[in-house]
């Protein structure tokens, strides 16, 4: 008996253990991903398994083993029925299409950070559709998604949103629906002449955190947006060139009462 107890409690889990059965759960599924979700095609591609259904709070957890969430994982975000996420982060897939940001935004994120030169106007409209749960946003280094370059033959994404049904009674102004964003990263992003910066934050009123570092952003702009954002208290600028003086770019601050912290780098 005495035995049999002690082989018990060398078998027992330790008490000073860091991981949880859930942990080693989730590790495992997260490295045996063709074993658990999803099954291997023909052509070896990940594809998710018809019967798989996960909880919210699985999915997310799953997909923060993933980081960072190559191309390769994508298959994963396919049916927002089965998996659903919530907190996605694809800065990695740096030829993330709107064909597959679509299928991503399905999933009404509350927590997106995408970086793809590949994305277009479209992505715009399209984020803004899909955007009811969405409270953290981060577009990083997507000039095609402000430039005229990803203009091409398509109807300019103002055009587009006057002729939304969410939009119509706006005039001729666009805007950007996410009622409920409160930090948003517009990181390393030249804004074209009339596509301006405060085109995209103008409706943003919850918004508290604002990163528009390495952007070329106008001080026009920069002014006309800080006026609407009166609970902004965290504004980033690192990089940004506060043209055509540091005064003019002081006052454009201080209309902002709010405002707890400037992160500036003065070089």
């Amino acid at each position: 008996m005495k035995q049999l107890t002690a082989k018990m409690q060398e078998s027992s889990w330790p008490t000073n253990c860091p991981e949880t059965l859930y942990d080693i759960c989730l590790e495992y599924c997260s490295l045996n991903l063709d074993k658990t979700v999803c099954h291997k095609s023909i052509d070896g591609q990940l594809v998710l398994k018809s019967e798989v259904f996960l909880p919210l709070h699985v999915s997310d957890a799953l997909l923060s083993q993933l980081h960072p969430v190559g191309r390769k994982y994508l298959p994963l975000l396919a049916s927002s029925a089965a998996i659903n996420f919530r907190h996605i982060n694809l800065k990695s897939i740096t030829d993330l299409t709107d064909v597959e940001l679509q299928s991503v935004l399905a999933h009404h994120p509350t927590d997106l950070r995408i970086s793809s030169e590949k994305l277009t106007k479209d992505s715009l409209n399209l984020i803004s559709s899909e955007s009811h749960n969405l409270q953290t946003l981060h577009i990083v280094k997507c000039d095609n998604i402000f430039s005229e370059r990803s203009r091409s033959k398509r109807r300019s994404w103002k055009e587009k949103f006057r002729k939304d049904p969410a939009n119509r009674g706006a005039g001729s102004r666009f805007r950007f629906h996410c009622p409920k964003a409160r930090y948003v990263v517009l990181h390393g992003i030249q804004f074209d002449v009339g596509e301006n910066l405060c085109s995209v934050l103008s409706d943003l009123k919850l918004l508290t955190r604002l990163d528009l570092s390495e952007s070329t952003v106008t001080m026009q702009d920069l002014h006309t947006a800080l006026a609407q954002l009166q609970k902004l208290q965290i504004l980033s600028l690192h990089s940004v060139k506060l043209e055509p003086s540091l005064r003019d770019a002081f006052e454009a601050i201080a209309q902002v009462k709010s405002l707890r912290f400037v992160i500036k780098s003065f070089s």
